[in-house]
């Protein structure tokens, strides 16, 4: 039996999981993967997207596969793409369409409603998708299944979710051939999840919606065990020889006596520089000498706010100004580069937050300033509190979670001010130019002059050609279109003489 994932722009690793599994049980799976040119977070150029379109070569992989089952995995951002693909699909197939990911498990009404979708899978997917697909190989679909809503016969039938993956040990180790065949290049970085789950509760984050699925779960991280991650790394270093190893938990710096192990050990039996994530409440100096012990050369730390109140109040942090300087201090002193994210546009911001952000961040220097603006994904906690502050309205809420990508795109613009443009791109230069420099930029309030410019013209080129400094994701930013922009033309003018031929 054959299962086809699509996915587009970057690599899944919950999709990843779910072909392990299933090839674990006799499936057989494929991914057609759109590179989305010019559609993805970072840049978004809608008539360079149109010549850049996929679609023809994921229509075309899905006719030839021959795949009982598609299966999307949806974020918000995607949910169009996904949609028009699959309805393209139902036009000649008559395979199960599914929809997993964390989009349709925050809201799964609204995407059983689409006509082209027969299931959605809410929340954890392996043996839930794993239970669909046998249901479909053996004919007899059980309809009753756990984290899957089905539609038959007109009605949509809604299951509860199973308890969590109490023991993540026992799933195999991610199917990374699904996507190293697609990109080879993607073999010189590899990333991995040690944990699943998060102690804090952050508003804008996809772990509020899960924590309400699973709210008759009490809330805990579930860590894999060291020696199943060292034996995953260990087999990846011998199949992949990857040179980097970027370390996709939300909150790796979580639980200090798992960490003095897996530093102790990994350093001896991987010894791969690796990024991670953390939040600054969680690196004390024990965590930052782990950290370095292991090979530690840049931590992630999410701060989104340098106000104490808006951390608490907006964000749902719990992290302390001293905190913060003290992670950030730690990390310099133990040669760890450090990057801060940031959130701005939220609900309630004030003018001169970028400003104050700039005074704060010259006192402590981190090796990078990120600016996020805010998104409103569905069901969030950070909606209700938009909607609390009169910044969102019921027809704003209703239209995120039926069309998210357009609706965050015209959210994001009306707050987009020209000033916040200036104040953003002087956070784009903090890590660009000499500190001096930079202090005077500020002290004297040269941006103020600084032309009201997209941050993105200065920090693209910077991220492309700053090889040096990449993470994974920033590294096969540029490698995808590499790849794929010169494939599409070739495809587009061999269309062309075909097309001319045929006119002659």
């Amino acid at each position: 039996m054959r299962i086809m994932f699509i996915y587009g722009g970057f690599e899944n690793l919950g999709i990843e999981y779910l072909s392990a599994v299933l090839k674990e049980h006799g499936f057989q799976t494929e991914l057609a993967f759109d590179p989305q040119l010019f559609d993805d977070p970072f840049l978004r150029v809608k008539y360079l997207n149109k010549v850049f379109n996929y679609d023809r070569w994921i229509i075309n992989r899905i006719r030839k596969f021959k795949p009982q089952i598609v299966a999307f995995s949806v974020v918000s951002a995607n949910y169009a793409w996904a949609l028009n693909l699959a309805r393209q699909t139902r036009l000649f197939s008559t395979a199960h369409i599914t929809f997993g990911g964390i989009h349709p498990t925050s809201v799964p009404d609204k995407v059983i409603k689409q006509e082209c979708i027969d299931s959605v899978v809410v929340g954890e997917g392996e043996f839930a998708f794993l239970d669909l697909a046998n249901g479909i190989k053996s004919g007899k679909v059980d309809y009753s299944t756990r984290n899957v809503w089905f539609k038959t016969d007109g009605q949509v039938i809604k299951n509860p979710v199973r308890p969590y993956i109490d023991d993540l040990d026992v799933l195999p180790f991610p199917d990374k051939d699904l996507y190293y065949r697609e990109i080879p290049a993607y073999r010189s970085g590899y990333t991995i999840i040690t944990r699943r789950g998060c102690i804090n509760s952050c508003s804008y984050c996809y772990n509020s919606v899960m924590d309400k699925v699973y709210s008759s779960e009490p809330k805990r991280i579930r860590l894999r065990s060291v020696d199943n991650v060292l034996e995953e790394l260990k087999q990846a270093k011998r199949k992949y020889n990857f040179r980097l190893l970027r370390i996709n938990d939300d909150l790796f710096t979580y639980n200090k006596n798992w960490l003095k192990e897996f530093s102790r050990r990994y350093k001896k039996e991987i010894g791969v520089p690796l990024y991670c994530f953390g939040s600054p409440n969680s690196v004390d100096e024990e965590v930052a000498v782990y950290l370095k012990e292991a090979g530690c050369y840049q931590l992630c730390l999410g701060v989104q706010s340098i106000t104490p109140q808006v951390r608490k109040d907006v964000f749902h942090r719990s992290e302390s100004n001293e905190q913060i300087i003290e992670a950030i201090n730690l990390c310099r002193h133990y040669n760890i580069r450090v990057v801060v994210d940031n959130i701005i546009g939220y609900p309630g911001e004030e003018r001169g937050e970028l400003l104050k952000m700039a005074e704060f961040y010259t006192r402590c220097k981190p090796h990078r300033i990120c600016i996020f603006w805010l998104v409103y994904y569905p069901r969030t906690s950070i909606v209700e509190i938009a909607e609390r502050n009169g910044i969102l309205q019921k027809e704003d809420i209703e239209r995120l979670e039926e069309e998210p990508h357009n609706t965050a795109n015209t959210l994001y613009n009306n707050i987009h001010a020209k000033q916040k443009k200036k104040y953003h791109l002087l956070l784009v230069l903090y890590h660009l130019l000499p500190a001096k420099l930079f202090d005077w930029i500020l002290s004297k309030k040269i941006f103020l002059f600084f032309p009201p410019i997209n941050p993105a013209l200065i920090e693209y080129p910077y991220t492309i050609f700053a090889r040096d400094r990449l993470d994974i994701p920033r590294r096969r930013y540029y490698i995808r279109y590499l790849k794929y922009m010169p494939k599409i033309l070739y495809g587009k003018l061999v269309n062309m003489k075909i097309s001319g031929n045929q006119d002659e």
